[in-house]
């Protein structure tokens, strides 16, 4: 038996570090992008908690709960946020599973991003969606309007 969950657990950690150098790309590719646009870089989803650990807190981080971010909002992404159509790019890390609004929570990231939206998910199958259950949906492959990862 301990083999089997010492092999479960050396799995899990390589598919984390893979979890996470993905996640860093995609940051990396929000940021490029933003600096491009000359955009702050909204990031969603409070990158310095949890087992989620972000890349990095970009220019503004938007949570519903806390983060000890320079520079936070704290706010819910189903209600309309204080940025202008089309203003700012974001990136967002584990956040869409858990909105109790996902369509409301969709049109607002889109309405502020213009689509310029790069989305990291959860896969249901990891020890962290075990870990922090409460997921509402799982994302899809796709979302009109979105990069999803």
């Amino acid at each position: 038996m301990i083999p089997l969950l010492l092999g479960v657990a050396g799995w899990e950690l390589l598919w984390w570090e893979r979890r996470r150098s993905h996640r860093r790309r995609l940051y990396a590719k929000a940021g490029v992008v933003a600096q491009q646009l000359g955009r702050p870089l909204v990031v969603v989803g409070a990158p310095d908690m949890g087992a989620t650990l972000g890349p990095g807190c970009g220019d503004i981080t938007v949570d519903i709960g806390e983060s000890r971010c320079p520079v936070f909002l704290q706010a819910d992404i189903t209600r309309p946020l204080p940025f202008a159509n089309d203003s700012v790019v974001v990136f967002v890390s584990c956040v869409l599973e858990y909105v109790d609004d996902y369509p409301a929570a969709v049109a607002e990231l889109r309405r502020v991003s213009g689509g310029y939206c790069y989305v990291a998910r959860v896969e249901p199958w990891s020890l962290v969606a075990y870990f922090y259950p409460g997921a509402r949906r799982r994302l899809p492959a796709r979302i009109a309007g979105l990069e999803v990862a």
